[in-house]
């Protein structure tokens, strides 16, 4: 299921011109696929190949597959994207350097699991569990915070999340 945070957010930005937009770790396309069909020009990233063949070849969507956890060089262009968008993905030792990758202006939108979502499912493993407050360290030193959110949500079944908006400015 796509995040309706993530879609309402980029909505409320009420963008008039295309914008590129990076999803990272894109997965099956639940976000990218119903953004690109809004006329955005979304760049889908994930290292399963065939997941991104189910809509590498959608209007609005270039799709690369890459292993954003390997040591290889990134493929992506720094400072060109205007909306990033992570949702269920953490991996801390290259978390920053989305900071990079968002032009001046630019909004990242970061939505995953935090610590307590054991007790309620997957995942369980502390290292893809953000600590509290995690999302607001990492990146409230380099980028405007607009928006964050902590705790329980329930869309059917129950997750504890952090949520965060961040805009790329002068602070």
């Amino acid at each position: 299921m796509h995040s309706e945070w993530i879609l309402n957010q980029i909505e409320a930005l009420e963008i008039k011109k295309k914008i590129n937009l990076l999803d990272f770790a894109s997965g099956n396309g639940r976000n990218c696929i119903p953004l690109a069909n809004k006329n955005i020009i979304v760049t889908a990233v994930d290292k399963d190949q065939e997941k991104l063949n189910k809509y590498k070849n959608l209007k609005n969507i270039n799709a690369i597959c890459f292993d954003l956890e390997s040591n290889e060089k990134w493929p992506l262009v720094k400072e060109y994207y205007d909306v990033i968008i992570v949702i269920n993905y953490l991996h801390r030792p290259k978390i920053n350097k989305l900071i990079n990758l968002l032009k001046k202006d630019g909004f990242l939108f970061y939505e995953t699991f935090s610590e307590g979502n054991e007790k309620y499912g997957s995942p369980q493993n502390p290292n893809f569990l953000l600590k509290e407050g995690e999302l607001l360290e990492i990146f409230g030193k380099k980028l405007l915070p607009v928006s964050f959110y902590e705790g329980i949500l329930n869309y059917g079944k129950i997750t504890i999340k952090q949520r965060a908006c961040f805009k790329k400015g002068a602070l």
